[in-house]
């Protein structure tokens, strides 16, 4: 029988957080600042999870948010001079609540540790397939749709894992898809779905890039 462990909940409208990423924050509502410095004050875990479609009618209450999420740990925090936090934090484990032990003024949750295949990783291959990743996902431009350098992103001993994670938070597709992404049972499908999507998505970007110069920059000829 698994164990339960009590963690507090930060739900986010667009953000699917991954085990072995990392996720900056900033932390403004009163409500997460209190969970920030009780966090502070304790193990310095938050599980983050996406928030389903409808919470804008209920966004300061308790809205309904998706039973799978990640719990990170605060792997870096800065407490600004009006209260606000700034903070990373560092994808530990995937998880899925069983129930809410506090609602008010934010929910803590009694989660479920969620162990994945990660059979994908173990193998030999794993380091080349991620890597193609790295190519398919600069080659789409989504490093750029997501605003971000990918040297700086990924380090030289990047694992296999935390690579294809990385990619899937930061796909240009609708979070909904990335939830779907977290919640595989394995990292294996995980790797076949965002590699199919990067596959096409690049395979439509080589089709533009090689008809851009039949569309000339003056506007009568576009």
């Amino acid at each position: 029988m698994s164990v339960l462990e009590t963690r507090p909940v930060f739900p986010l409208p667009n953000v699917v957080f991954f085990p072995k990423t990392i996720l900056a924050l900033h932390v403004f509502e009163p409500r997460y600042r209190l969970m920030m410095e009780e966090s502070l004050r304790g193990d310095q875990s938050v599980c983050v999870v996406l928030l389903r479609p409808g919470w804008e009618g209920n966004y300061y209450g308790s809205p309904e948010v998706h039973p799978i999420g990640c719990v990170g740990r605060i792997a870096e925090h800065k407490l600004l001079p009006d209260g606000r936090y700034n903070v990373a934090l560092h994808g530990e484990y995937k998880a899925n609540i069983q129930s809410f032990d506090r609602s008010d003024p934010y929910r803590i949750a009694r989660v479920e540790r969620i162990e994945e295949d990660d059979s994908w990783v173990r193998a030999p291959v794993s380091t080349e397939q991620a890597n193609e990743l790295l190519e398919l996902f600069q080659k789409a431009g989504a490093a750029r749709a997501a605003g971000f350098d990918l040297t700086s992103v990924f380090g030289p001993h990047m694992s296999s894992d935390a690579i294809l994670n990385t990619i899937s938070m930061y796909l240009n597709v609708d979070p909904a898809e990335k939830q779907r992404l977290l919640e595989m049972e394995s990292l294996e499908l995980r790797y076949r779905a965002v590699h199919d999507f990067l596959r096409d998505t690049s395979a439509v970007q080589d089709s533009i890039d090689r008809l851009r110069h039949l569309f000339p920059g003056e506007p009568r000829r576009n």
